[in-house]
């Protein structure tokens, strides 16, 4: 279903949903009801970033925050994951000005990643604990600009700010449940909203015979079994940049091949 949404075919996406709702029934199925409320959260989103709607964001995000809810009751910490992601993830696209003003959001993260490389699809997600406030945040205004209705309030910075650590909560879980590549996507929407970090003494820190943050990140989607292209659209980074730090933690590590990369990688303390 979120594949035919994201793709364009809404109308048979609503299709699958009713389907799906109608066959429920009244009996006591959580986690069917649970995926249940994901979906329309997957349907209010692709529909509010089509029709630049940010009213429609934040109704996404109060589903996603309601599934994430349901999910956390289960529990199932993955879909939580997701779920929390798809909320923080909604709540930035509408705190973002060119949403309601008309501008296309169909996610900044997948525009920067398809011009940097390859395709990389990335599955929805998302919480923020405030997701359900941001509709009466303050902040700036701007009218819908496809249904012409009263102007809607973006997020406030509060607002925005929880979603962020969200997001950042997000990236730690993904990584403690081993699903690399969507902590890679979630750091990567973090990197578009985060300014860089000052302090840092000039020059590239020295990591001598240890991996680097990057170079373990790339390791993980390589031996995940992702292509360097779309390792390079995930972390939005150059498929030569990919070689070298895969290049550099073969090295590092010893591994005469990617197989042995990851044999040595798995069996790092």
């Amino acid at each position: 279903m979120e594949a035919l949404a994201r793709a364009g075919d809404g109308a048979t996406a609503r299709t699958m949903v009713r389907n799906f709702s109608q066959g429920l029934g009244p009996g006591d199925a959580p986690a069917a009801r649970a995926a249940l409320v994901w979906s329309r959260a997957v349907l209010t989103e692709t529909e509010a970033l089509a029709q630049e709607r940010r009213d429609g964001l934040l109704e996404a995000a109060r589903l996603y925050e309601e599934a994430a809810a349901a999910y956390g009751e289960l529990p199932r910490p993955y879909s939580q994951a997701l779920t929390t992601e798809g909320a923080a993830r909604c709540v930035l696209a509408a705190d973002t000005g060119d949403t309601a003003d008309g501008a296309d959001t169909a996610g900044g993260v997948e525009a920067a990643a398809a011009a940097d490389a390859a395709d990389a699809t990335a599955s929805p997600a998302g919480k923020t604990a405030k997701a359900g406030k941001a509709g009466k945040a303050t902040g700036s205004v701007s009218p819908d600009r496809k249904t012409g209705g009263e102007a809607v309030p973006a997020p406030d910075e509060a607002a925005t700010t929880a979603a962020l650590a969200e997001l950042e909560s997000c990236a730690r879980r993904f990584t403690d449940l081993g699903a690399v590549w969507d902590a890679a996507r979630a750091r990567a929407l973090l990197r578009t909203r985060q300014p860089a970090r000052k302090g840092r003494p000039p020059g590239r820190p020295s990591h001598a015979d240890q991996l680097s943050p990057r170079e373990e990140e790339v390791a993980q989607l390589a031996v995940a079994g992702l292509t360097n292209r779309e390792i390079a659209a995930t972390l939005h980074l150059s498929p030569r940049t990919v070689e070298q730090h895969i290049a550099g933690a073969m090295r590092k590590t010893g591994a005469l091949s990617r197989r042995d990369l990851a044999h040595r990688l798995g069996g790092a303390p």
